[in-house]
């Protein structure tokens, strides 16, 4: 359970890693870099038909800028809750363009159902989170990965972010379908991400500015107004208590 939005959490997210990721926590950014362009590389040589997940946060952002030098018709998948933010549509569609992504699909949900979860189980309830969440982003990420055939699939996941996260490894199996999960940045802090994008001088996601720290969709992400905060603040305590119900389903 979620105990704490406090700084805290990433020291408790830390302890929960294995051992050899946890090393790798202290690495220079250089030597992350390094790393992780060497588990992408591992997944394009071990699997034949590979996709990744964009959402138009940081993380993604990064992993996206990590792959395309190493292959750039890599498959780019983008889930559309149809409450993503405005400029999360429009930040996502720019880099596409701007960086020439060549297989590019946007997927969603065959009608809202947001309203109906909530009058079913009442707003943000953990009930309308689990079905909230299963039906308007992870359902139509898994159909994606099953009509696409992907045998392995890449995400921007970090483990210093959620506890369930944290006890990642760099190649996970999933099932229905049946792939593999893959983590090139499961041992980045927060922290590494900004200098990254510093140092290659990448525009972010116009949100980051407004205050938020973690963006998902406009149901599940505020401003985070507490500058000693964890990183998740702003995600609400039901939808990370559900998080392990949601992994579960298919959720990064």
């Amino acid at each position: 359970m979620v105990q704490t939005f406090t700084k805290e959490r990433t020291k408790i997210c830390e302890d929960l890693m294995l051992p050899e990721i946890r090393a790798l926590l202290e690495l220079p950014l250089d030597k992350k870099i390094e790393k992780s362009k060497e588990v992408i590389k591992e997944a394009l040589e071990r699997y034949k038909n590979i996709g990744m997940g964009f959402s138009g946060g940081t993380d993604s952002l990064v992993l996206l800028h990590l792959v395309l030098p190493l292959k750039q018709d890599m498959p780019c998948v983008f889930v559309d809750t149809q409450h993503e933010f405005p400029e999360t549509y429009e930040f996502v569609n720019k880099v596409i363009i701007e960086w020439d992504v060549k297989d590019y699909q946007k997927v969603r949900a065959h009608r809202k159902r947001t309203e109906e979860f909530a009058e079913k189980y009442g707003y943000k309830t953990p009930e309308f989170t689990v079905a909230y969440d299963g039906y308007h982003k992870i359902a139509p990420m898994m159909k994606a990965i099953t009509d696409r055939k992907f045998d392995a699939f890449i995400v921007g996941l970090r483990g210093v972010e959620h506890e369930e996260r944290a006890k990642e490894v760099f190649f996970s199996p999933r099932q229905n379908p049946s792939h593999m999960r893959v983590h090139p940045l499961l041992f980045w802090r927060s922290a590494d991400i900004l200098e990254y994008v510093k140092r290659f001088d990448i525009e972010c996601n116009p949100l980051y500015a407004k205050g938020y720290t973690s963006l998902g969709c406009t149901v599940f992400s505020e401003i985070n107004t507490d500058p000693n905060a964890h990183e998740r603040a702003g995600r609400g305590v039901v939808r990370e208590e559900v998080m392990a119900k949601l992994r579960a389903l298919g959720y990064t």
